[in-house]
């Protein structure tokens, strides 16, 4: 008989309340944050349309182990930024306003983690007010998000030598002999582009 397929490596095998198994991969993981059924339940929110499901798990271990099963498209450097995750102690009861007209939102905190390691556990303050509240039961959970780092913008100089080298590559394959004939005629129909400037002012 054939060998079964192998399971992905961040495959996550857990139990919903109901008792049944719950298959998901943890790269289909958007957030995990503290469920009002009870005690250690946690809500785990898909990408896209997928169904939240409330497993038996402590959510902030849940959300480390998501994050540290999540692939990484490269090895973390110790020259890489930090990572960054946001944590609220929140009213999740969405029929009910929050006691004593306090706010929904009733405290922030945002952790830094270095390169290439998972959520932390929760921060003291965020955990200490959340016990003065009540606890699991109480309407208050804590959530946990991880916080998309800024888009790199590159500079002039760094997109003119990227065409300039893609141009050079691409035209080394498919016509070596003509190669700087070629590579002069592209650059002087698109002067701007190879200069590195950016399509909208280009167009402006």
């Amino acid at each position: 008989m054939p060998d079964s397929a192998k399971e992905p490596r961040d495959l996550l095998i857990l139990r919903a309340i109901d008792g049944r198994r719950v298959r998901i991969r943890a790269r289909q993981i958007r957030v995990v944050t503290e469920s009002p059924t009870g005690r250690h339940h946690a809500r785990v929110e898909l990408y896209g349309q997928g169904v939240p499901r409330v497993v038996l798990a402590v959510p902030s271990e849940l959300a480390a182990k998501v994050m540290a099963l999540r692939p990484k498209s490269r090895p973390a450097k110790a020259t890489s930024p930090s990572n960054f995750y946001d944590y609220s102690l929140r009213y999740f009861t969405a029929y009910r306003e929050p006691p004593k007209g306090m706010s929904r939102i009733q405290l922030t905190e945002r952790v830094e983690v270095p390169p290439g390691h998972g959520a932390p556990g929760m921060p003291p303050a965020i955990a200490a007010r959340y016990q003065e509240l009540g606890g699991p039961g109480g309407g208050w959970i804590v959530c946990v998000q991880f916080v998309d780092p800024p888009q790199q913008v590159r500079s002039q100089a760094h997109r003119a030598q990227q065409r300039r080298q893609s141009l050079e590559r691409r035209i080394s394959r498919q016509a070596p002999l003509f190669m700087d004939e070629l590579i002069q005629q592209a650059v002087a129909r698109k002067p701007a582009y190879f200069e590195g400037q950016l399509m909208a002012e280009n167009q402006s």
